[in-house]
């Protein structure tokens, strides 16, 4: 490869650099490196964009980052790459997410469509607020609405897993083949294992984007073998094989869509001021009207006592006359 395009290369990767120069007065980036990344038809089902890991000085710490499409790919990833022995994130990085958790001397944390790992030491709250707020491209946007429907049973750690596509279910969730899934309707899966009062068992609960989808689908979820399966809305949950039957009946039971319905209302008594507004504006138009009337009548009062001294004191006709007793 030609030197100078060499140079335009590796200034263009420079240029394009997701993880700042500085996260602090102290701590500055020595090195930035990309990442590269094993599973890739996985990634790419989560939609990664970039990735990169950069390595500080000053105070040292070691910052990876993965930018994906949308949020709902950085919490896909964090699942996944989440150890089971890890601890509950520290309260600097709950503050910006929902989602983080301390590995070792470190952590890993999503913001919005980014997944972080610090190594080395988890970063003060100066400098994730400066690190958070000088990532480029972060999309906020709302979560998969699966999430809102998981069982009240909390997972045993370390095995969430969410499903976008072909690929990652066969990584994650291999008995159900995709074509029974299917992801060409747009559905989306969490996946877990939950313990329940004599054994641990796995359920994948799949999201449709419309109920009709999720009823054409259920009968193909219970042509598996070994399947329970329960259909609520939207949602298919279903366990394979389940050691024990009434453990998974009592897991699949916490598994109940409710609708969200909105409806623009007014405040209590909304109706009647409604129509005492109405009211008072009635009244209003009216007087302006009589106003207006009062107005005309001033003016044409007026205008006559003009006429009238200009023409010497005679009275004008009282009225306008067409003289029809004139004509023949």
């Amino acid at each position: 490869m030609p030197r100078h395009l060499a140079a335009l290369l590796g200034a263009a990767s420079l240029g394009a650099a997701v993880l700042p120069e500085a996260i602090g007065p102290n701590t500055k980036r020595a090195a930035l490196d990309p990442i590269t990344v094993s599973d890739k038809a996985i990634w790419e089902e989560y939609g990664l964009t970039d990735s990169e890991r950069a390595r500080y000085e000053g105070q040292p710490i070691t910052v990876s980052a993965w930018r994906l499409k949308d949020p709902t790919g950085s919490q896909a990833a964090f699942r996944w790459m989440r150890p089971a022995d890890s601890r509950p994130g520290n309260k600097d990085q709950l503050t910006y997410s929902t989602f983080a958790v301390t590995v070792g001397n470190g952590g890993l944390m999503v913001f919005g469509n980014y997944l972080l790992r610090f190594e080395g030491r988890n970063p003060s709250l100066d400098e994730l607020k400066l690190l958070l707020f000088q990532l480029p491209k972060v999309d906020q946007s709302a979560l998969p609405p699966v999430l809102g429907y998981l069982p009240k049973d909390v997972p045993v750690p370390g095995t969430e897993r969410f499903v976008l596509g072909p690929a990652s279910l066969e990584k994650f969730y291999p008995k159900v083949p995709p074509s029974t899934a299917g992801f060409h309707f747009g559905a989306e899966a969490h996946i877990a294992r939950y313990k329940q009062r004599s054994t641990e068992l796995e359920m994948a609960l799949f999201y449709y984007p419309t109920n009709q989808m999720a009823q054409n689908r259920l009968p193909e979820f219970q042509k598996l073998e070994g399947a329970m399966v329960k259909r609520s809305g939207p949602l298919i949950a279903v366990a394979l094989s389940p050691a024990n039957a009434d453990d998974a009946e009592r897991l699949l039971a916490q598994i109940d869509y409710k609708a969200n319905i909105t409806i623009s209302e007014g405040p209590p008594g909304g109706e009647a001021r409604k129509a005492g507004s109405l009211l008072a504006t009635s009244f209003i138009l009216a007087g302006l009207l009589m106003g207006i009337g009062l107005l005309g009548g001033l003016m044409m009062y007026g205008m006559r006592t003009l006429r009238k001294r200009s023409s010497g004191g005679l009275d004008e006709d009282p009225m306008t006359r067409l003289h029809l007793e004139d004509r023949g």
